[in-house]
């Protein structure tokens, strides 16, 4: 193969890469997975890899993202293996066809305008990747998306901007209105009191709004709002869900939902809804459970009845109960999804 075609072949397989990246990044964004997360993870789904980290299961606790990823490792491989070859041949059959005629554009003039095709291909998006840039191409891709998804237009959408601790920085878009801001002041919401959220930063349309507690919220504003990841989607999502019986959050094997704080090395931490007491935790008491002992989990807090409780030596878990966990996720999902059974 001609030098100009293999470097032709190269840019455009990486533009190609560099963009399916893009978008597949935006796909996992709307199910609200953190900014800071999403690239790393799609890259070794793209290009099947195989690296993986302990912030992967984000993905797999989650039936949207896990989908979102099989997706993404079927069209990496299709890529892969098809378009590759495909672009290949078409590069070669250039060059075999510039070889048997050449009465019309020279054999390096054609060869250059491949190069220059492939070369302004991969120049975009590289353009693309410019910040300013490529967080409008990546609101265009939302708003693609979401107006080509009725329930997505429907539902109030929460991305998380960044993890702290058991807390999360996250941007609402407030397609639907909760019934406790309907017409009603922030000072009377009481997100903080109800919630333990703060209201960061409001944006109606293409301008900031100055929050007071006279401020109102309305149908289409994106709120920048702090707190507990759950208790934003209680306030914000399943508020909004449970009108119609339905529920958004994610529960894993039908039993307990487990959803990945932050790593601390061989240890996480880790927030379980208890949707079915594990037989080990069944009316015992803590200090008979031998959690320390078994499996070197130790609880943190529990938030019981929109309450948050300190567990001592004579708490029991309940059915409904929140609790955040610091241990071995192995141990946490063997104990909690009841692995045992």
């Amino acid at each position: 193969m001609n030098v100009w075609l293999a470097i032709s072949l190269i840019l455009a397989v990486a533009a190609i890469y560099l963009f399916m990246i893009e978008v597949f990044s935006v796909a996992f964004k709307l199910t609200g997975l953190a900014t800071n997360k999403i690239k790393f993870q799609v890259a070794s789904l793209f290009t099947a890899s195989g690296f993986t980290t302990q912030e992967s299961e984000l993905i797999t606790n989650d039936d949207r993202r896990r989908r979102i990823a099989v997706t993404c490792m079927y069209t990496g491989h299709i890529f892969s293996v098809v378009i590759m070859g495909l672009i290949i041949n078409v590069l070669i059959s250039i060059g075999a066809s510039i070889n048997a005629d050449r009465t019309g554009r020279t054999y390096t003039e054609w060869y250059f305008i491949v190069f220059y095709i492939s070369a302004a291909l991969f120049l975009l998006v590289l353009i693309i990747k410019i910040p300013p840039i490529n967080k409008r191409f990546q609101k265009l891709l939302e708003n693609i998306a979401i107006n080509t998804s009725k329930g997505r237009r429907e539902s109030n959408i929460i991305t998380v901007l960044d993890y702290y601790g058991k807390s999360a920085i996250v941007e609402v878009v407030l397609n639907k209105l909760p019934d406790f801001a309907n017409e009603v002041s922030l000072y009377d919401m009481a997100l903080t009191k109800k919630y333990a959220l703060i209201l960061l930063s409001l944006r109606r349309g293409n301008r900031r709004v100055s929050i007071s507690k006279d401020t109102m919220l309305v149908k289409g504003d994106v709120i920048v709002a702090y707190g507990h990841i759950n208790d934003i989607r209680e306030a914000f999502v399943n508020s909004v869900a449970n009108k119609k019986g339905v529920s958004d959050t994610v529960v894993v094997d039908n039993t307990n939902e487990i959803q990945l704080i932050n790593n601390y090395g061989a240890n996480t931490l880790m927030e379980v809804t208890v949707h079915e007491v594990p037989k080990e935790l069944d009316g015992i008491k803590m200090k008979d459970s031998h959690l320390t002992d078994r499996y070197s989990i130790n609880i943190v807090i529990i938030k019981r009845d929109n309450e948050y409780i300190s567990a001592d030596k004579n708490t029991i878990i309940q059915k409904g109960d929140i609790v955040t966990l610091f241990g071995p996720y192995i141990n946490i999902k063997h104990l909690f999804n009841n692995e045992q059974k």
